[in-house]
């Protein structure tokens, strides 16, 4: 019988404790498509998070990390009625129990850290794209238009794995309905998540106001994605509040502040820049913030938090990159900074701890 090789973390532990496994191939069940990956995202944070204990991303092990990937169908369950095989997909990490729609986890990442989403971590999806074939529930397989997306528009297979950190920024930008004219903050924008963010608001038609600390970084996106405005920040609340302003009253808010953050008066200026009735939504990791209450209730503000999307959002934003309204590859930034097999794992994280800018990814290539 055919074998798969899987990368498996063995425990959350300092030295890593990773190991190569092989395996029989997996067969579909009903409710799961097996995918042979292509090429597997590595989060920057990957080498941290395997190493030390992390409360708010724990998932089981031993088992296959891995939170998203492209690939092709090798087989599909019984009930599947539109994946075929060898078909190319997107593979998400976002898995809503199909029985109870608040119960949510990230396949190959996060347990959801719920009795219910641990039990749906453990006992169902414990495995994620770290392996050359995955086991996953067929509506996290989103296919793609093969013949657009790498003939027509020339990308390289490599390159659309940046479709699920997409995903992830068009949840925030459908949380506040954004609009063709309005005025976005985004930001920090020099990472990956809110860099992403400002590609898909400017591709709905809104002004974005990016900001973050590195000009050069910034000053790249502003020549690289159209109605891009920047502000670097200083750290002052009154300077930032004043250089967010200077655009006039922004409409909405898009905040991706990382849980690194010590500090964050960054969001309390860019609250105060919102016009009245303005709209900001939280997708950062920051654990605790300070927020201008008064100013908030008096100018009716609405926050909200946002993790993750829909299914119908990630059919979506794959739809506007398919469409070409959404740009992938080079000319688009967008950098592969690193292809790695699964055996040289250590060298992946590295090297995958460097690519933490707007743009860079690093992938498994199994």
């Amino acid at each position: 019988m055919a074998s798969s090789r899987s990368l498996i973390v063995n425990s959350i532990s300092s030295p890593l404790d990773l190991k190569i496994e092989n395996r029989d191939v997996p067969k579909a069940k009903p409710g799961t498509a097996v995918v042979q990956v292509l090429n597997a995202v590595i989060g920057p944070q990957t080498g941290f998070a395997l190493a030390h204990p992390m409360p708010n991303f724990q998932f089981p092990v031993p088992g296959i990390y891995g939170h998203s990937c492209i690939g092709r169908i090798v087989s599909v369950g019984v009930d599947s009625t539109s994946l075929k095989e060898g078909q190319l997909v997107l593979v998400d990490s976002h898995v809503t129990s199909r029985d109870d729609p608040n119960v949510e986890m990230l396949i190959g990442l996060m347990d959801g850290g719920t009795e219910k989403s641990k039990k749906l971590a453990n006992d169902a999806w414990r495995d994620g794209c770290w392996t050359t074939h995955a086991v996953v529930p067929l509506e996290n397989a989103t296919p793609l238009d093969e013949e657009t997306l790498v003939k027509q528009h020339g990308y390289e297979l490599d390159e659309l794995n940046y479709l699920a950190r997409f995903a992830v920024a068009y949840g925030g930008v459908s949380a506040l309905d954004i609009k063709a004219g309005e005025t976005v903050i985004v930001g920090p924008a020099t990472g990956g998540f809110g860099g992403a963010a400002v590609e898909v608001a400017a591709a709905r038609g809104a002004r974005v106001i990016a900001f973050g600390r590195n000009k050069d970084a910034l000053a790249k996106i502003k020549s690289l994605v159209a109605r891009v405005e920047t502000v670097v920040l200083t750290g002052d609340l009154d300077k930032d509040t004043a250089a967010f302003s200077a655009f006039g009253p922004a409409d909405a808010y898009i905040d991706f502040t990382p849980f690194q953050a010590q500090d964050a008066p960054h969001i309390g200026a860019g609250i105060k820049a919102l016009r009245r009735r303005g709209r900001m939504v939280l997708m950062g990791g920051v654990s605790t913030i300070s927020l201008p209450y008064w100013f908030i209730m008096l100018n009716s503000i609405e926050i909200k938090g946002r993790w993750m999307y829909s299914r119908k959002e990630i059919r979506e934003v794959v739809k506007m990159v398919e469409t070409g309204v959404l740009k992938l590859g080079k000319t688009a930034g967008h950098e592969v900074a690193g292809k790695f097999s699964l055996e040289d794992w250590k060298n992946a994280f590295e090297a995958a701890g460097k690519a933490t800018s707007w743009g860079q990814s690093v992938v498994f290539t199994p």
